[in-house]
């Protein structure tokens, strides 16, 4: 059955007839051609651009054209392909997996709504002013419950050596394992030496900001310019208040005193260090019934990144797009994203309610992954990395080097 917004009926607004959902197909069709966000921007709004949608998308198109290969678990002859990988994951060429995000609201919901439809002694305006907030409320949280997923690809990719994986048991309830491998560059995935912890700092066996210095350096020998470096907030506000941090700023007379925001952004400009984005993103999730939230992020990590946008996020046209129910009311919300919203009742042997649906086929493209690194700073086990070849201590290496070291002391 059709939204209960299309049953409020008779209300005017601005001296002209209100029809609700007609209203929010306008918003999106408006903030569409203008390229606007209509409600908060996300990381991967800053970070990315939006193509056009696509009739056809499979991952095997994208695989083609872009750097970047899918995995997913498979059941019987669904597999493309015999040869599997021994974690259980297989090549995926097909379509790119549907992101969505559904929630229900109860007929309670709807009869606090008709008490105000049908109150003569509110006004006309507060009528509207009411039953457009519970509205939004619904087209929101089902427009950003998609635009939730491409955040957590690109967080946990940027945090995780260029990898983002779903798995139903801790971060994807309902859905399907699925993996995505942006192949990132081995030169670029790095590991401190020694954990970034006040224990080590206070020994003198590294300095953070000097560490930093040293990896910008390095990227732009290799033609690469840092713009942007991503970490967590205990790591950042740790960054600011360790000693190393202090001395640097206030010198040995005022090391005791703290660092502000400013005083750092100036002593990382000094040092051609870019401006650290302090990543606190956490997604909402429904797990057997409870509702619980998951963190993309990896806080013993940082992200090396040039600034602005690094990637762009191809959509495929929503399958509710081509194959329209007839009781069901629909909106383009843009950049691929289709809201359905629906009654449930006795017809359809579900408790009676509203159900409001996200939906829609897209996914991030990191098309700077060569220019990105991912530096692994805590939960290492330390080890002795090899002097360079002018007899010169490194504060870090890459992650293959740094796994091979035991293999090479023991040889």
């Amino acid at each position: 059955m059709k939204s209960i917004y299309s049953k409020f009926k008779g209300l005017y607004k601005d001296g002209r007839p209100i029809d609700f959902l007609a209203t929010w197909r306008k918003a999106f069709d408006k903030a569409s051609e203008r390229e606007v966000a209509l409600f908060q921007k996300m990381y991967s709004d800053n970070w990315f651009t939006y193509n056009t949608p696509q009739m056809s998308l499979t991952a095997e198109g994208i695989m083609g054209k872009y750097r970047l290969r899918f995995m997913a678990t498979l059941l019987a002859d669904e597999s493309p392909t015999p040869q599997r990988r021994s974690d259980g994951f297989d090549i995926w060429t097909k379509e790119i997996p549907r992101v969505g995000h559904k929630f229900f609201m109860p007929a309670r919901t709807y009869r606090k709504l008709m008490e105000v439809y049908e109150n003569p002694r509110l006004s006309e305006a507060q009528k509207v002013r009411e039953i457009e907030k519970t509205l939004k409320a619904d087209v929101q949280d089902a427009y950003l419950g998609c635009k939730d997923v491409m955040d957590f690809i690109a967080l946990m990719a940027f945090s995780n050596w260029g990898v983002a994986q779903f798995k139903p048991a801790i971060n994807n309830p309902g859905g399907r394992e699925f993996e995505i491998d942006y192949n990132m560059d081995e030169a670029n995935k790095l590991v401190s030496a020694f954990n970034w912890t006040t224990a080590n700092t206070k020994a003198g066996k590294l300095s953070p900001v000097l560490m930093l210095a040293a990896i910008c350096a390095d990227l732009r020998q290799r033609g690469i310019e840092p713009g942007e470096i991503l970490m967590s907030q205990d790591l950042y506000y740790w960054l600011r208040m360790d000693q190393t941090t202090r001395l640097l700023v206030h010198g040995n007379d005022k090391q005791a005193q703290t660092v502000t925001k400013t005083q750092l952004e100036t002593l990382l400009g000094e040092n051609e260090i870019p401006n650290i984005t302090v990543v606190t993103r956490k997604m909402g999730q429904d797990k057997d019934g409870k509702r619980g939230s998951v963190e993309p992020w990896n806080h013993n990590f940082i992200c090396i990144k040039p600034a602005g946008v690094i990637g762009e996020i191809q959509p495929s046209i929503e399958d509710s797009e081509l194959m329209e129910e007839d009781d069901v009311d629909y909106m383009n919300a843009g950049n691929g994203i289709r809201i359905a919203k629906w009654r449930t009742g006795e017809s359809t042997g579900q408790v009676a309610g509203e159900v409001t649906q996200g939906s829609g086929r897209l996914l991030p493209i990191i098309t700077d992954i060569n220019a990105i690194i991912c530096m692994q700073v805590r939960g290492i086990s330390e080890k002795t990395i090899p002097a360079d070849a002018n007899g010169n201590e490194r504060m870090y290496c890459t992650k293959q080097e740094f796994e091979g070291i035991d293999a090479l002391m023991e040889g």
